[in-house]
């Protein structure tokens, strides 16, 4: 049996507002193997970025953790002090977030930015915590990599800000690594170059979480699958059950839309509707009003997340009729 190396169990978080509660996250449950990589996908708002957020104990005001927990390598964190948050953040569990010229400091050299890790972390020497990002930055493919130490963010390429954040993340090795959207706006040969990295960092057995609405990303690097709607889990699997035998009507959607490129089709295919608005969520299926195929039990009814074999799971009515839903 694989070793989890994270685990999200039952997590929820909301945001308070003066117009109610919104439900962000809603009963997430994600397990990560130890020396595997595992993808979150969904739309823009499904909730993929606050559940990470959340099971680091970075949400903000008005959000919070309402409910669950986060386990890292056999220890809950999201109850720890928040002191001992921030010394586990960034030395056993890292992330790369989603824009890197938004998330490094424009006024910092990046090199200081990559070696304030080890000061804190490893308490060490600036000279030798030097020597280590340089090894970082080249491990990373980064040219060049002593003379970038003195480059600011605005100074550097989208690629390389990208890959300055992932030897942030990586330079105190930490057992997890999670990546927000790690490809966004980078072109296909950067992007290429960052998925053989990811790729690498697992075989040198660093787990991996990465959340992209990039299914081509997520096809080519997951061993493992989550699809998310309207801060739910609504299906997970392996990465070749969940492409070749998808169950609920929301992933095949999400599948279609990109399929119809291939078969050269001049109509895309579309999922009907909009996410419905987390502050006031369907009595039953969160999907039930863009789904084709939805009946009364639909709406007054939330599907369980049911296991139909081999670790597939899938939140809808009809997936347990031995038909696809």
């Amino acid at each position: 049996m694989e070793k989890n190396m994270l685990e999200i169990r039952h997590l929820s978080a909301s945001f308070f507002t003066q117009k109610g509660e919104v439900k962000a996250v809603n009963d997430v449950c994600i397990e990560v193997p130890k020396g595997k990589i595992v993808g979150i996908v969904g739309e823009s708002g499904c909730g993929k970025s606050m559940t990470v957020r959340a099971c680091m104990g970075l949400l903000k005001y008005p959000g919070r953790v309402v409910g669950g927990e986060a386990w890292l390598d056999g220890k809950e964190i999201l109850s720890l002090p928040e002191k001992e948050k921030c010394a586990i953040r960034g030395d056993e569990i890292a992330m790369v977030f989603q824009d890197p010229m938004t998330s490094l400091n424009p006024v910092v050299r990046v090199g200081k930015q990559v070696t304030e890790a080890l000061r804190l972390h490893r308490n060490m020497p600036a000279a030798e915590a030097r020597r280590e990002a340089v090894a970082m930055f080249e491990a990373v493919g980064i040219p060049e990599a002593k003379k970038r130490l003195s480059s600011y963010p605005h100074q550097l390429s989208g690629g390389l800000r990208q890959r300055v954040m992932i030897a942030m993340a990586m330079i105190c090795h930490p057992k997890v690594l999670i990546a927000d959207e790690p490809t966004t706006a980078l072109d296909v040969t950067v992007e290429a170059q960052i998925l053989r990295l990811m790729k690498k960092l697992c075989s040198d057995g660093t787990s991996v979480l990465i959340i992209s609405h990039n299914l081509g990303v997520i096809a080519q690097l997951c061993d493992y699958v989550y699809v998310m709607y309207a801060g739910r889990i609504v299906e997970q699997a392996d990465t070749f059950t969940l492409f070749e035998e998808p169950l609920h009507p929301y992933t095949r959607g999400l599948l279609s839309s990109v399929s119809s490129l291939r078969r050269g089709g001049d109509k895309l295919d579309t999922i009907p509707g909009v996410v419905p608005n987390l502050l006031h969520l369907p009595a039953g299926c969160s999907f039930s009003l863009r789904c084709e195929r939805c009946e009364e039990k639909c709406r007054e009814c939330l599907p369980d997340l049911m296991d139909v074999g081999d670790g597939h799971k899938v939140r809808c009515h009809f997936a347990g009729r031995g038909e696809k839903a």
